[in-house]
């Protein structure tokens, strides 16, 4: 339950600082116009499901299914570093 949790809260955190990047005015734009955190958040899901069934139950189901959770904090992180001037974003 705990992995399903973590994608809900970094495809959230992504989405937030995707919307305050855009309308702070920095002349930045989505790379990809139809992304969609609703699709966002079933992708990460499908795959930690797919992990969870195929991995026995030892700890590297767990390890597994955490860290594919983490990785969709990337994308907020990502957007904090650009937002903060630390990392040149796409300029229209």
């Amino acid at each position: 339950m705990i992995p399903f949790l973590l994608v809900l809260g970094g495809v959230l955190s992504d989405h937030a600082t995707t919307t305050i990047g855009l309308r702070m005015n920095l002349s930045l734009r989505e790379i990809n116009p139809q992304y969609d955190p609703l699709w966002a958040v079933l992708v990460f899901w499908g795959a930690i499901s797919l992990l969870m069934l195929t991995l026995p139950k030892e700890r590297l189901r767990s390890l597994a299914a955490n860290g594919m959770a983490l990785v969709s904090y990337v994308g907020a992180a990502n957007n904090t570093l650009v937002i903060l001037g630390l990392l040149p974003g796409l300029a229209i």
